[in-house]
C-alpha cells in the first residue's frame, strides 16, 4: 500500500477526530498520509476555535468536551504526535484559506504548508482516498 490521503471538508468535530485518529495510526504504523484540509474544516483550525473549545458536532463532540473519565486527545494534538511519530503532512487549502481571508497565521500550528487541490491530487495520486 502507498498510504492514505485523507480529505477533511467537513467542521463536524466528530468528523474530523475520527479522521485524525485513522490518520495517527496509520502515521504510527509507517504508512504515509497525507492531510488535506478544506472548506468548512478549515474553520475547526482557527486559532480562536480551538482555544475556546468552539466546535460544530452532535452528541458525540459534546460527550468529548465534557468527559472527565475518558480523555480523547484533541485532533490538533492527535495530527501533531502523529508527525512525529511517522510519516504524516498536513495541508491547507489555499482556495479556501483566500475566500475566507485567512492566511496561516490564522490557524493553530499543525500544517505543513498551504497546497491547492492541483499539488494534493498530484500527492495523492498513489494513495487510498478517504473522504470526510
Amino acid at each position: 500500500m502507498n498510504g492514505y490521503a485523507i480529505v477533511l471538508a467537513s467542521e463536524d468535530i466528530e468528523k474530523i477526530q475520527a479522521a485524525s485518529m485513522i490518520g495517527s495510526i496509520a502515521a504510527a504504523s509507517d504508512i504515509p498520509v497525507e492531510v488535506f484540509v478544506t472548506m468548512n474544516a478549515l474553520n475547526a483550525f482557527e486559532t480562536e476555535t480551538v482555544e475556546r473549545n468552539d466546535f460544530k458536532g452532535g452528541r458525540v463532540a459534546e460527550a468529548m468536551m465534557s468527559a472527565s473519565d475518558v480523555q480523547v486527545p484533541l485532533f490538533t494534538d492527535q495530527l501533531e504526535q502523529a508527525k512525529d511519530l511517522g510519516p504524516m503532512t498536513v495541508y491547507a487549502c489555499t482556495m479556501a484559506m483566500d475566500l475566507l481571508g485567512n492566511t496561516l497565521d490564522d490557524y493553530v500550528d499543525v500544517f505543513d504548508a498551504e497546497l491547492g487541490v492541483a499539488g494534493f491530487l498530484e500527492r495523492a495520486q498513489d494513495k487510498n482516498v478517504i473522504f470526510v
